[in-house]
């Protein structure tokens, strides 16, 4: 960690790196810092709700990961990952995702000067694939296919070819995940009173079991620093990881039980089984969280609550963590008093197909009158 660094009165190693992450997070896996793949990651707001919890007492802060560079916290992620792998050498990549990890994957790649092959489901948001398209990816849709079946056929092509996984999930390569740890020590640095719970999103489980072991390693420094309880959630439609917590269910059964029936509007989060229980279940579990699933009314709901009551627009995916949120404080989990982080993961602007939005109003004649007229119309 950076104390340790600046106590022993050594240089900061990554010096000069642009990116905010780098700048909080010494220990990040990479020797030369000439390796890293930067766009200035890291170093998100996180805004003090006014509205959400307050009829609760609770106090709930808004950490926005989609002021990364791409638009989602997979910057962290993708960052690390590819700066790994071109220490290691290697120089080209590939990646399964719906959207957010292939846009972080083709920006870098881009940054890194590398070619990078994207594997996606054919239903994945044409706007995503347009932003992964324009860095210069190579985009192979599939059809038919679940998110496992995915990984088995990349993994397969990537044996063939020679890539290099940025896929974030630790089954394609440890380093993959290891970014999003930082987000534990911004929102310790950034929220001024002890955080009691800390909500995010569970695809695969990666995001979640990283925040755990950042939690921890900060109270390793910290003596006596509480930690706080983690609550993963996914959406009803495609909720694997909260049904191995409900369960009772290991990692490995985990693995091998996967979603029959995968049907939500939160495409980021569609993942059949959670890659990343290994990680994700000893978070909730060792932390004293929870896991729950929120249906896709609660997803629409919880988006446009936070567009109309803070000003902050996500995607559906980055959306159930503020529908967890008002889950937990209408069951009265979530108490009085306490502090409540919730992670907004991606933008709005990923996936602008998924709402549902009223015609926009007829257009009037220049005149004041007809201005009048229409905002008489509105009050």
């Amino acid at each position: 960690m950076l104390t340790e660094t600046i106590a022993a009165g050594r240089e900061h190693p990554f010096a000069g790196v642009p990116g905010a992450m780098w700048q909080a997070d010494p220990v990040l896996p990479i020797s030369d810092p000439g390796s890293i793949v930067s766009l200035g990651e890291g170093g998100t707001p996180c805004v003090r709700a006014s509205r959400l919890g307050a009829a609760q007492g609770a106090a709930v802060w808004l950490k926005h990961e989609a002021a990364n560079p791409t638009g989602s916290f997979k910057d962290r992620q993708v960052s690390v990952g590819i700066s790994h792998a071109r220490e290691c050498g290697q120089s080209e990549f590939y990646v399964v995702s719906s959207g957010n990890v292939a846009a972080a994957a083709a920006a870098y790649s881009a940054r890194a000067g590398a070619r990078c092959w994207v594997i996606t489901p054919a239903t994945a948001p044409a706007a995503k694939l347009a932003q992964v398209q324009l860095c210069g990816a190579r985009v192979v849709r599939v059809s038919g296919a679940t998110a496992g079946q995915l990984f088995d056929l990349a993994e397969a092509a990537a044996g063939r070819f020679g890539w290099h996984p940025l896929s974030t999930a630790a089954r394609s390569d440890p380093f993959n995940i290891v970014g999003a740890r930082t987000i534990a020590g911004e929102l310790l640095a950034q929220v001024p009173e002890a955080l009691d719970w800390v909500i995010a999103p569970v695809g695969g489980g990666g995001l979640l079991g990283s925040l755990w072991q950042g939690f921890q390693e900060a109270a390793a420094l910290r003596p006596g620093m509480p930690l706080p309880r983690l609550v993963g959630v996914q959406p009803s439609g495609c909720a694997p990881f909260v049904r191995a917590v409900a369960q009772g269910q290991t990692a490995a059964q985990a693995l091998a039980d996967p979603w029959q029936q995968v049907d939500t509007i939160a495409g980021g989060l569609a993942d059949d089984i959670p890659f990343d229980a290994h990680v994700a279940l000893p978070a909730v579990r060792e932390s004293r969280g929870t896991a729950l699933a929120v249906s896709d009314d609660e997803i629409r709901a919880a988006q446009r609550l936070l567009a109309e009551s803070e000003g902050l627009f996500i995607e559906p995916s980055a959306a159930v963590s503020i529908a967890g949120l008002r889950r937990l404080l209408d069951d009265g989990t979530i108490t009085r008093g306490q502090t409540v982080a919730c992670l907004l993961t991606g933008s709005g602007l990923k996936d602008v197909g998924s709402l549902r939005l009223p015609e926009p109003p007829a257009p009037i004649a220049p005149t004041l009158e007809e201005l009048a007229r229409a905002v008489e119309s509105r009050q």
